[in-house]
């Protein structure tokens, strides 16, 4: 089971509405519980669609957990999500519209294997 900072769920829904129809992409800050932040990489791109990391750009910082993006429409990862979730950390979210709530959010691990997430303040 993961946890995420209840500041830190709000910030993940509030921009993933904000940008809608485009989609969200960051990476995730915390500790193997808590997911305690969202840290955004300068230069990536949103679209309808897509969302690029450039990795190029990710600092080296061993808070980095794994990553979080928006689907317009479901939380079933991509084979492209199933690839990118092996290659940083071992938890990843994938938020889903209309980004309202934790149950518009799903955790998977680097597998792709759904895991439970729950809030904290």
């Amino acid at each position: 089971m993961m946890r995420i900072k209840k500041n830190t769920l709000e910030f993940i829904l509030g921009v993933s509405r904000k940008i809608y129809p485009n989609e969200f992409a960051g990476l995730l800050r915390g500790n193997p519980d808590l997911i305690t932040e969202v840290l955004v990489i300068p230069a990536s791109t949103w679209g309808k669609g897509f969302a690029i990391t450039r990795f190029d750009m990710i600092p080296i910082d061993h808070s980095i957990i794994g990553s979080v993006h928006s689907h317009p429409n479901n939380f079933k990862p991509s084979d492209t999500d199933l690839r990118y979730f092996k290659r940083i950390g071992f938890a990843h979210l994938i938020v889903k519209f209309p980004y309202q709530s934790i149950d518009d959010i799903a955790a998977y691990d680097r597998y792709g294997e759904k895991i439970e997430l729950e809030v904290t303040n």
